[in-house]
């Protein structure tokens, strides 16, 4: 006797196939789930201890900003306001818990008149980031772009004046 077939049938072993396809695709993104979470809490360590330290040995009050700049050492750079509703950016080292510097943010050049000084510079060049560092024991402004060569740029200025420090350019493979 002939076994009956139906049209939604389908034969065991894709079945089979489907559920281990299926099973990859859900460990897959556990994986690449648990990698984010791991990558952004790598991002942000030591954030807290900075924090604390800022408003332990600064005049900084409350704090609005905490970031980091990966330079010769890990510093990280605390931005708030004191009682007195100055805005200060203390920048820390945390390997030796330190405050290295505290520098009132009205005294430093702004980061717009930066980018407007590099647009005016140069025309054809494609702003990418601007951000604070600690370069050469001092607050810098690091400004990323894309020159007129089309090559990488790194360059670092001082903070309070704008005066360069050190500028790296780094050409693209060519294709």
């Amino acid at each position: 006797m002939k076994q009956q077939s139906s049209r939604y049938t389908a034969p065991s072993w894709l079945k089979w196939v489907l559920l281990i396809v299926g099973l990859l695709i859900l460990l897959s993104g556990c994986l690449l789930t648990w990698m984010y979470v791991q990558i952004q809490s790598n991002h942000t360590e030591g954030y807290s201890e900075a924090k604390s330290l800022a408003l332990s040995k600064t005049n900084i009050a409350s704090v609005s900003d905490v970031t980091s700049y990966n330079g010769e050492r890990p510093i990280h750079i605390v931005r708030g306001k004191t009682e007195s509703d100055e805005e200060l950016a203390a920048f820390i080292n945390l390997n030796n818990a330190k405050v290295l510097t505290t520098i009132n943010t009205s005294t430093m050049v702004s980061s717009d008149q930066l980018k407007k000084e590099l647009q005016a510079n140069c025309s054809s060049c494609s702003f990418l980031d601007i951000q604070l560092a600690y370069e050469e024991n001092s607050p810098a402004w690091e400004l990323t772009y894309i020159d007129e060569n089309q090559r990488y740029v790194l360059e670092y200025v001082k903070a309070e004046n704008g005066k360069p420090i050190q500028r790296f350019a780094f050409r693209q493979p060519q294709t």
